[in-house]
């Protein structure tokens, strides 16, 4: 059984990355990858807060090193900014720039044509009960470790 699982989920990833990497935003991103878009997303969510590289792994949920190089490609894209904070020196928080904010506001239409098309034909009871298999599948494998 778990077998099947398994091969339904990483065949539902395929179709969506195969799909993501189709979309009209990426031609913004090099094809860089989701992970661009994901922190692109957060950041325009959280404007106006003070959101750090820290946060973003925790979110993301990518490792330090690997955030580390998503946001300095981010930022010599020009598509995010990195500030000093006048209590701390040691970090520096992140913001979408001008152009950040316009690739994003692509993503996000791309983001909803997408969902449409996964959730084509579900009632919203049905959803909500996919979303809490998948949240109880995301919280099996963090308590596992």
């Amino acid at each position: 059984m778990e077998q099947r699982t398994l091969l339904a989920m990483h065949c539902l990833n395929s179709a969506i990355k195969h799909r993501v990497e189709r979309m009209q935003f990426q031609h913004e991103l090099d094809r860089k990858g989701a992970a661009y878009g994901w922190i692109m997303g957060y950041l325009s969510d959280h404007e106006g807060e003070d959101i750090y590289q820290r946060d973003l792994e925790k979110v993301i949920h990518i490792c330090r090193s690997g955030i580390s190089k998503l946001v300095a490609s981010l930022e010599k894209d020009q598509l995010i900014e990195r500030s000093r904070v006048a209590c701390d020196d040691r970090v520096k928080k992140i913001v979408l720039t001008e152009r950040g904010r316009a690739v994003t506001e692509q993503i996000r239409a791309e983001q909803g044509r997408l969902e449409a098309a996964l959730t084509q034909g579900f009632s919203e009871s049905e959803l909500q009960v996919l979303h809490g298999f998948l949240r109880r599948m995301q919280q099996n494998l963090n308590n596992e470790t």
